[in-house]
Order: C-alpha cells, then structure tokens, then sequence
C-alpha cells in the first residue's frame, strides 16, 4: 500500500512511508559510532584520566567520582506509596561511598 502524500509531497497526518515504524530494539547508528569513539578515547588513554584524578585536590576528585558515577549506575528515582490513603514520598536510596573503592580511587588521599 502506497502511503498518502499531499501535493507538495509530504505525507498526509497519520500516514508515513514507514507505518510499521522502527523496529524495536533498533538503535540509532550515529549515537552508537559517537558512544563508540568516546569508548575508544577512554579506553587508550585510561592511565592519563587515572593519573589525572588523582592529582586533584580531595574534594574535586569525590566530585569528579560522583559525576562519572551518573555514567556507570542507571538513575534511581522517587517514588511514591499510597498506605491507607496517605501518600509517603519514598526517596531513592542514598549512595554512600565507603572503604570497598578500588585502590586506583583512593590513591594521593594521604
């Protein structure tokens, strides 16, 4: 079935040339060649990045380790519960960043 298309050639509302759409699953090729280069880039130049890190100050690397955090742990987000008719906000749980850090983290803490 040819899909509708008015006369300057755009489709009609409701109709596409692709009615079935993306098939699901289906990524988007130019976010994964740009996801595979940034893969690429850290990969060869981790030591650097490592060094890097560890030659800020305290307090700049634990900011530094909680934004690169938002890369590696998939988001949390509130909730919220009905009980008996009362609506509790439940918050995400909290990330507490301890002693089980791998050594290349906790490194020029001294």
């Amino acid at each position: 079935m040819k899909a509708k298309r008015d006369k300057s050639g755009k489709f009609k509302p409701g109709t596409s040339g692709n009615p079935k759409g993306r098939p699901k699953g289906a990524g988007n090729k130019g976010v994964q060649i740009l996801r595979d280069k940034v893969k690429d880039l850290l990969e060869d130049n981790f030591d650097t990045i490592a060094d890097d890190l560890k030659a800020l100050e305290p307090k700049d690397r634990v900011s530094a380790y909680i934004k690169l955090m938002d890369f590696a742990l998939p988001k949390l987000k509130a909730i919220e519960a009905k009980i008996d008719g009362d609506i509790m906000a439940v918050q995400p749980p909290t990330i507490v960043i301890g002693d089980n850090l791998p050594d290349w983290m906790n490194e020029g803490d001294d």
